[in-house]
């Protein structure tokens, strides 16, 4: 089973505080997620290293505000 990211973790990957931002910066990366029932984003690793940009080569610049440092 994946490990659930962290608040802490959510908001390194995305560079956004605001549940709203966030889930922008998911949806524009193609990264699915679940919204809790409080409307927060919950996001797992395999969501995130499953994403296309996760199997992207390192040359190609990320779209704005996706930091994929923040899954090493």
């Amino acid at each position: 089973m994946s490990e659930i990211l962290t608040d802490a973790q959510l908001r390194r990957l995305t560079g956004a505080r605001s549940p709203e931002v966030q889930k922008k910066v998911l949806e524009e990366n193609q990264i699915p997620y679940v919204r809790r029932k409080n409307g927060t984003p919950a996001v797992t690793w395999d969501m995130v290293n499953q994403s296309k940009l996760a199997s992207r080569p390192r040359h190609n610049k990320s779209p704005l505000g996706f930091n994929l440092e923040a899954i090493n």
